[in-house]
């Protein structure tokens, strides 16, 4: 017997619904092994139980002052019995596909306030805030609101991977070394950065410097590739800079097994990451470094042919960086850096955008995002659209730094978001504690609770140049700082090194609109991320991107 609904669930006594696109049909299996207790809280879907959907009318405006306090909730008691654990629930945007917030690239526009590149000496970055209300680009790509779906809100807890998995044949040891490497690795290249931003920020930025996102881990693989390229003595200096000082064959195993460990994009990532090396001219490159480490890496090597002008330069140079980014960053380069002529260039480029693991739910109008202790008179406060996001994350308070941390995870199992968040509006302390600590011991302090966290929506870019960087690291030898238009450098030593960075911090295509309804469960913990903050994108153990928001 079928009946003609939009989406429904009907439950009575033994009869259960199972929901297609546009009916549902009365069924009657047996379901004794359910205590009689349960029978009313649990529906069905095909042969899948699942926890009926409930509305809680539980406002969450910015004002209440359970919203602001911040404090420990309490979760609802719930009887197992028999059952193992929850019983699954079904995914909403299965069954409201075509009802999700879908905007395609070129809808973004119509929502987003794109700020001009900010110039601070040879730095650039651009933070992209929402500022007004979603514009959809149909009547189809709508935001839904929860009422409209079945709930899920059980998830599988995230598990840390310690190690690869098992089918891939590894060396542990050298692996286990890795870690602990690219650790002391990213705390030294996030110093460095941090610090350099901070002094040249503007002066109403002194107390957290800019918004900047880097990765130390594609960094630190392409400079073990290079270094089985160099000079005895430069690739040994590379080598005690990272902390690991494995043999030729051995880095280009480790590169190996680390790219093949990476997540691939999905349906619920996108991860693009690229390394160039475009060389001097009629500079030899050995075959060993070609089929080794550079093949290891994908590293795409290429020779300028020494006629181009430095206009035709920029354009080539801008046009693969578009390119590794899947058309995302562009004018990465203008004509004036190679005013003073070239060497080799490294080019260096990652774009992350996952999908949060739970639906977040885009809140009407803007929050005040408090980065400053006491603003000059005449200054306006700054504002953000935020989102809230339900889900269990792991938290830990972390008195002795006077912060928090939260780790929420996205839909693609073991890929998380980090975030270190000061009880004040600075991050200076924060910044400082972190360059001397282990994010492992960080992870140890994380417990699985339901929290509900309301974060700014931001798409950050950001132009890092290495150089400088390097040689505050103490890796000098691979740099040329005498090159001139008329005299090359004869060897592999660059002139030029970016890491071009693009990060989204969004809603997602899944999100819903805010109608002032809570529907989730009860959370035990409520925040709100609403002053500047550290970020850290955790693939299991390693991190792919880090930096800070400080809009």
């Amino acid at each position: 017997m079928l009946f003609p609904v939009c989406i429904g669930v009907l439950f009575v006594n033994n009869l259960f619904a199972s929901i297609r696109a546009y009916d549902f049909s009365i069924l009657g299996p047996s379901i004794r092994d359910v205590p009689l207790h349960l029978q009313m809280e649990i529906c069905f879907m095909g042969n899948k139980p699942f926890y009926c959907p409930k509305s809680q009318q539980k406002s969450y405006t910015a004002n209440s002052n359970r919203y602001i306090k911040d404090r420990i909730l309490l979760s609802p008691k719930r009887t197992r019995d028999n059952f193992s654990g929850r019983l699954p629930l079904y995914s909403p945007h299965q069954l409201l596909s075509s009802f999700q917030y879908a905007p395609s690239p070129e809808i973004h526009g119509s929502f987003l306030r794109n700020l001009p590149l900010l110039e601070h000496g040879k730095y650039t970055y651009g933070v992209t805030t929402v500022t007004n209300g979603m514009k959809p680009s149909s009547d189809y790509s709508v935001l839904p609101t929860r009422g409209n779906a079945v709930k899920s809100t059980v998830v599988p807890l995230f598990t840390t991977v310690l190690k690869p998995e098992k089918d891939i044949h590894v060396n542990v040891t050298l692996f286990d070394k890795f870690i602990l490497s690219l650790d002391q690795f990213d705390r030294k290249f996030y110093q460095i950065t941090f610090n350099k931003l901070l002094s040249i920020s503007p002066l109403d930025r002194l107390e957290n410097g800019i918004s900047f996102a880097q990765s130390g881990l594609f960094l630190y693989l392409a400079l073990t590739a290079l270094s089985t390229e160099l000079d005895l003595i430069s690739s040994k200096e590379i080598d005690s800079n990272l902390q690991l000082k494995p043999s030729v064959s051995d880095k280009i195993k480790l590169i190996k097994q680390i790219v093949s460990w990476l997540p691939e994009s999905s349906p619920d990532l996108k991860l693009h990451w690229a390394t160039r090396l475009v060389v001097e001219p009629v500079l030899p490159v050995s075959q060993e470094f070609l089929e080794g480490a550079a093949t290891a890496l994908n590293i795409q090597v290429e020779w300028l042919n020494g006629t181009e002008t430095s206009e035709e330069l920029t354009k080539n140079l801008n046009r693969r960086v578009k390119t590794d980014s899947g058309g995302a960053m562009r004018n990465t380069f203008e004509e004036d850096d190679f005013s003073e002529g070239t060497c080799s260039i490294l080019l260096n480029t990652v774009y992350l955008r996952a999908r949060w693991r739970s639906p977040p739910t885009v809140l009407n109008g803007s929050r005040p995002f408090r980065d400053s202790e006491q603003l000059a008179p005449g200054t306006p406060e700054r504002s953000v659209r935020m989102i809230r996001i339900n889900d269990v994350m792991r938290y830990a308070a972390l008195k002795e730094w006077n912060a928090e941390a939260l780790e929420i995870s996205y839909a693609t199992p073991g890929l998380a978001l980090l975030l270190l968040i000061p009880r004040g509006r600075t991050i200076k302390s924060l910044a400082t504690n972190v360059t001397t600590t282990s994010l492992t011991q960080i992870g140890q302090k994380l417990r699985t609770m339901r929290v509900a966290a309301t974060l700014p929506i931001y798409t950050l870019r950001m132009t890092l140049l290495l150089p400088d960087k390097l040689q505050a690291m103490g890796i000098s030898r691979l740099l040329d700082a005498n090159h001139t238009k008329s005299k090359r450098c004869g060897q592999l030593r660059l002139s030029h090194a970016v890491q071009r960075i693009m990060f989204w911090a969004e809603a997602g295509r899944n999100a819903y609109k805010d109608d002032g309804i809570e529907w989730d469960e009860t959370p035990e913990k409520e925040m709100i991320v609403d002053r500047p903050y550290l970020f850290f994108v955790r693939w299991k153990n390693i991190t792919l991107i880090n930096g800070n928001f400080a809009l």
